[in-house]
């Protein structure tokens, strides 16, 4: 279930960065840093 939240949480980050590149730059950052975050908490 996680995984795929976390699947869809990236899909929306390069949706957001192919419809609004500069502003979809910091939405892709923050969305995988907290993807990230998710994972390691996952792992660990």
């Amino acid at each position: 279930m996680k995984a795929l939240f976390i699947s869809m949480t990236l899909a929306a980050g390069l949706a957001l960065w192919g419809a609004e590149p500069q502003a979809g730059i910091d939405n892709l950052m923050a969305v995988s840093r907290y993807a990230g975050e998710q994972v390691y908490n996952i792992l660990h």
